[in-house]
């Protein structure tokens, strides 16, 4: 039961991945209007209407975008949905990805006032951890079995 639970989830996140890194490969780039750009003079990056990304956010998307990094993520959001279907690789994948997740989350918390973003991405690192924590008696075996070079 737990493995087709792990099995489920694994696929549904790779494939959410997989699209999240697809629809980051054009590069877009958030306008930001005359007034936001007086907030920023004024050194408000974080205000913004409820459900409207703040002008620090897209400042900072807008920078990530145009310089490609966005990009690379997107290629290694790809990439780990990739692994995360391949049953052989699905443990390079789900650890892959973890990172991923954990920026993200961090991002949204520190530069963006969106709640729903936070909660969704919170809640995709909670699953991303219990998909990882399946794999916790195989990492352990090979960790303390493991010989020190000489």
């Amino acid at each position: 039961m737990i493995k087709s639970i792990h099995t489920i989830l694994t696929f549904l996140i790779a494939i959410f991945f997989i699209y999240k890194g697809i629809d980051k490969m054009p590069i877009k780039i958030s306008e930001i209007s005359q007034q936001e750009l007086k907030q920023l003079s004024d050194n408000d990056y974080l205000t913004s209407n409820p459900g409207e990304k703040p002008v620090g956010y897209k400042v900072t998307m807008n920078t990530m975008s145009s310089s490609g990094f966005i990009k690379m993520i997107g290629v290694f959001q790809i990439l780990s949905g990739i692994l995360m279907i391949i049953p052989l690789t699905r443990i390079i994948g789900t650890f892959l990805l973890l990172p991923i997740i954990f920026n993200i989350l961090m991002m949204h918390i520190f530069f963006d006032n969106r709640v729903d973003e936070n909660i969704l991405c919170g809640v995709l690192l909670l699953v991303n951890l219990f998909l990882c924590s399946y794999y916790y008696s195989s990492i352990k075996k090979v960790v303390l079995d493991a010989k020190p070079l000489k």
